[in-house]
Parts: structure tokens; sequence; C-alpha cells
């Protein structure tokens, strides 16, 4: 009997759109796909094949998951598992692709747009400045879910007054908030991004002694990202340009323009 291929898909930040050209195919081919309800923008199990199988992972949990992976086994050629943003950020994706190996499915992963990506670009904003900062951090606050490394909490990691990506962490923003404040000046920029790129976004530009109001004004709790840094606002870029195009600058495909 032949198996199935199994793909996790990264479904990116909501839009359809935002799906890598891939993802989308591998959709449209897919037989059978695994989404979490409470995650995954509807509108993208209408990319699925026509009569495809689909079920909701949300109240599922991974002994359940399994159990229908390999009863489909060889039963559907292609199968998808959604998920939100990159499947390499905070993902179930580790103890789903262990499984698969102890029994020989195959399985491939498909990259994706992770919201504090999608977040800078709604915002028109970058995350890596020069002079500002050339390093970001994709980090969470400790919650109830545990896991967190010696070093690693919100405190340590603020350290390093680089661009900080902050996932999964609105339920205790003032603890978060807080820590930062222990190294970042309170009027650093901040941007919120709530359900980026789809209908319902909520893009707000703040300061980090600010964040704890705004996120209780408009009641975010989820599905949210703060990023916090100095390359955020626009007012550093003529002090700090990149080099790669700049007159005076030289590389190996560019020589300087005679009289610089």
């Amino acid at each position: 009997m032949a198996k199935s291929k199994i793909y996790f898909v990264s479904a990116g930040p909501g839009d359809i759109g935002l799906l890598t050209v891939k993802a989308l195919e591998i959709l449209k081919k897919s037989d059978a796909v695994f989404y979490a309800g409470s995650l995954i923008n509807p509108e993208m199990l209408k990319a699925a094949k026509k009569k495809a199988l689909l079920i909701d992972m949300k109240s599922l949990n991974y002994g359940e998951i399994k159990e229908r992976l390999l009863n489909m086994n060889g039963k559907f050629k292609i199968i998808s598992i959604l998920h939100a943003g990159d499947s390499s950020v905070y993902s179930s994706i580790n103890e789903q692709a262990a499984y698969l190996e102890e029994t020989g499915v195959e399985y491939e992963i498909i990259p994706g747009v992770t919201a504090a990506f999608a977040a800078s670009a709604a915002n028109k904003s970058v995350l890596t400045l020069p002079g500002v900062s050339q390093a970001v951090i994709i980090c969470r606050g400790g919650g109830k879910t545990g896991g967190m490394p010696d070093g690693q909490d919100i405190k340590s990691l603020a350290s390093h007054r680089a661009t900080m990506a902050v996932y999964l962490s609105f339920a205790i923003m003032e603890s978060v908030a807080g820590d930062l404040m222990e190294h970042y000046p309170e009027n650093t920029p901040c941007l919120i991004a709530k359900d980026v790129s789809l209908d319902s976004e909520l893009i707000i530009n703040c300061e980090l002694k600010d964040v704890v109001k705004k996120a209780e004004k408009y009641s975010i709790k989820n599905k949210a990202v703060l990023i916090v840094g100095g390359a955020l606002t626009g007012k550093y870029v003529k002090e700090n340009r990149s080099k790669l195009y700049d007159e005076g600058f030289s590389h190996s495909f560019r020589d300087k323009k005679d009289g610089v």
C-alpha cells in the first residue's frame, strides 16, 4: 500500500495572499488538511482541494492527532497540517514530526511568514537599522506553558537592547513591560500588532511606558505580537543609513565613484 506524504504548511499571519506559492500549491493538492480552528483564517481552507477532508485540531491532543494521522496513512496521498505563522516559531512541529519519523511516514516542512515580519511590513517600518539595532530577538514571556531556559527570560534578553519581538505574552503584559523597562528607556518605540494582515488588523504605535494601557484599552489578549526597539521609528534613518547603496562605499559588484 502506498504511503501518504505529509506537509507541515506554514499559514503565515492569516492573509491567504501571504502564503508562499509552494504552500498554496500543496494546499490545492491536499486530500486532507489538519488545522487549528482557533488560529487559522478559515478562508485558507478554501484553497484546499475540493472535497478535501478538513480536521480541526483545536480540541484534539497529541495522541488523538497521531492516531488520526497514522490511520489515514496510505488512504490519502497528500495530507497537510496548517500551522499559523511560520512553523519554526512557537509551533508543535517537533512533537508531530517525531512520531512521523518513528513510523517512517514521509514529511516536508513549508516555511512561511511570521507575525513580527508581517507586522513590520504593515507598519512600514524595519526591525534592524545600522547604529540602532543589528539583531532581532524573537521571544516570549514566561506563561503557564513554562519551558523558559535560564538566561532567556524577558529581563535577561532585554539587556542586549536589540529589537525584540515578544510573542504569546499579552496575558502577562504588565510583567513583560516591567521587565523590558529594566533596560529600555520608557520612551522606546513599540509596535503592537493584532490580527496582522486580516480585515480585523490592529496596528498601534506607542512608547514602552504606554504598552499596558494600550493593550487594556483595545482588549488585546492574544493573536498579537509586541515589537520593541528604536529601529521602528524613522527618525534615525538619515544618520544611520545602510552602506549598501552609499556612493562612498564599494564592494565586489560596485567600485567607488571617481572623486569620492
